[in-house]
């Protein structure tokens, strides 16, 4: 029996061994446990739907759009104070909530009071029970790491937080009285302080064992962790954020860096373990910021920059970044439209139509692909972290067809090992409106051409297609998010180049594979 048990675990692990540059789809747990008890389906925790009792469905239809993880977001337990500290600010979600009401107020998920499941929606063994199911349909588990700060009603000891020195000229608003001590609110060196959070201390060796544990404990848990504003403690950012705090309570500066040390210690133990960072350059470090994180371990750094550069409607921004970057920066990097703490892109990129333009950008260049809860129905409410809703809202069901038909493309393998190429069109005429890239397998057997319009007039251009061949000067070019099939000459598609015109905020994935591999024999 323990042969056999043995013998389906071991095919269960081979059948989801982690794929490069994954598709990732994020969830906030509470908001969706609650969506799906206003739905209908049983709500046996208060408000929620358990964990335990979400349909098999909802998983089926993630693993039926082709995504390789699930990243549960919120899961961990909070305290009281966080959520009666926002109930008591009310007021500042009405703009984003006009009907709120106190019961809407859940708190934050990143001030955590210990990493158990939040007993709110189940029990560490919902959620085990939740990572099995998902293991069986193909998927992984990501769940959250919160580096930098916890609830102000953690758990830990409280030497594990920065507190006030007795003596300096420190800025009153760092800081809190609880427990008897005066701690530090959670802050980086431009954001906060987080009036929800304290502040851990990351040069006591003492924080370092515990939150090293906290991270193994995690990878246990699921097979992917996504560590909150991950650069914040670099030793670099905390010089520049508590320097002065930290000489005056007389502690030195590591030597290591926390997440070397960290990863390595949880790699030991779960030596498969995907890492993801939310990270930001400020240029305190050297290398930068993210590129460091990716040096110490993390396997995907988040690279706001292409969203940043379509918020812009700067084309030759769009362009000129995404040229600039290797294949090899961009395969370690995390692309997105949006998600928890971004405004709906249907909304920040001013239309449905624009933010899939938008996604097929961010997913179709190297990476990490990350989609959102609410992405493929064109919500455009923002759903605040601190809130069990946003403003209802009826789902763009074309949207989400056109989702589903760029996830089942960006399913096949050539997305996640094969090798990219990023292609120059030429100014003339509308042509600059377009951009494109190319996908090729490692056998060569297998292309794909991205073409996108990011812009509101339609373009026209030839674009090359430098790799194009076939036994004859004849080829088939498959548009694959309408199916649309076009006969080619593989000479002009060299040469001249592949006509393509686009309508404003639209994009075509062709495919233009060697006839080989449709099966048929080359001469």
């Amino acid at each position: 029996m323990k042969v056999a048990a043995w013998a389906t675990f071991a095919a269960l692990a081979a059948q989801i061994q982690a794929r490069p540059q994954p598709v990732l789809y994020e969830i906030s747990t509470r908001p969706w446990l609650y969506s799906l008890a206003q739905q209908g389906v049983p709500a046996n925790c208060g408000m929620y739907v358990c964990l335990k009792d979400v349909p098999q469905s909802e998983w089926q239809r993630l693993a039926d759009n082709k995504v390789d993880m699930v990243w549960l977001m919120g899961v961990w337990q909070l305290g009281t104070f966080g959520p009666n500290r926002d109930k008591s600010n009310i007021e500042s979600w009405r703009g984003d909530l006009p009907d709120i009401q106190p019961d809407d107020i859940i708190g934050s998920p990143y001030a955590v009071q210990s990493y158990t499941v939040n007993s709110d929606f189940g029990t560490n063994a919902d959620l085990a029970a939740v990572r099995s199911t998902l293991r069986e349909l193909g998927m992984k588990l990501m769940l959250d790491f919160v580096p930098n700060h916890g609830a102000v009603d953690s758990l830990f000891k409280p030497e594990t937080f920065i507190q006030r020195p007795s003596s300096g000229g420190f800025a009153d608003n760092w800081w809190i009285t609880a427990g008897g001590h005066n701690f530090a609110y959670g802050r980086g060196p431009y954001d906060g302080p987080w009036t929800d959070t304290l502040n851990y201390n990351y040069w006591n060796p003492e924080t370092v064992e515990t939150m090293t544990k906290v991270l193994i404990d995690i990878a246990s848990q699921g097979d992917a962790i996504r560590c909150d504003m991950g650069m914040l403690i670099l030793n670099d950012v905390i010089q520049k954020t508590w320097g002065g705090v930290m000489q005056a309570n007389g502690f030195n500066r590591p030597s290591d860096e926390f997440w070397g040390k960290a990863i390595a210690a949880v790699r030991r133990q779960y030596p498969e373990t995907i890492f993801m960072a939310e990270a930001y350059n400020y240029d305190f470090t050297n290398p930068p910021e993210k590129q460091m994180l990716q040096n110490l371990g993390f396997d995907f750094v988040y690279d706001k920059t292409v969203l940043d550069t379509l918020d812009s409607s700067n084309l030759d921004n769009v362009r000129g970044y995404i040229r600039s970057q290797s294949q090899d920066f961009f395969a370690h990097t995390a692309h997105f439209v949006e998600n928890h703490d971004e405004q709906r892109s249907a909304k920040a990129l001013k239309g449905p139509e624009q933010a899939f333009a938008g996604a097929v950008i961010a997913s179709t260049i190297p990476g990490l692909r990350l989609f959102y809860f609410g992405q493929f129905e064109g919500f455009t409410a923002k759903l605040d972290v601190q809130l069990r809703r946003a403003v209802k809202q009826q789902p763009n069901t074309a949207l989400a067809k056109q989702y589903n038909a760029l996830l089942s493309v960006l399913a096949d393998e050539i997305f996640h090992t094969g090798s990219w190429t990023f292609i120059d069109t030429t100014h003339d005429g509308s042509a600059w409106r377009l951009s494109a890239w190319r996908w090729r397998s490692a056998d060569g057997t297998k292309k794909r051409l991205v073409v996108v319009n990011f812009s509101d007039q339609q373009g026209w251009a030839s674009i090359q297609v430098a790799d194009a061949e076939a036994p004859t000067d004849e080829i088939s070019v498959k548009e694959l998010l309408t199916g649309t099939v076009y006969k080619r000459k593989v000479s002009d598609m060299k040469s001249s180049g592949l006509t393509c015109g686009l309508e404003p905020w639209s994009a075509q994935i062709f495919s233009y594979d060697h006839p080989q591999a449709e099966g048929q024999l080359l001469v």
